[in-house]
């Protein structure tokens, strides 16, 4: 489930408050924003090639 998410059913103001509960490690939000970034990275370069 994405973090944003949690942070909206727990009614939570900032993502920060909400990884704190979570006690969610830097390196797992590492990861998280290295895979994320790789899948935007490949969709900019199929759109330019005009796939």
């Amino acid at each position: 489930m994405a973090l944003e998410a949690l942070q909206a059913q727990a009614g939570h103001r900032s993502l920060e408050a909400t990884r704190i509960y979570l006690h969610l490690s830097n390196e797992w939000l590492a990861a998280e924003y290295t895979t994320a970034m790789a899948a935007i990275d490949t969709d900019l370069a199929q759109m330019a090639d005009g796939r």
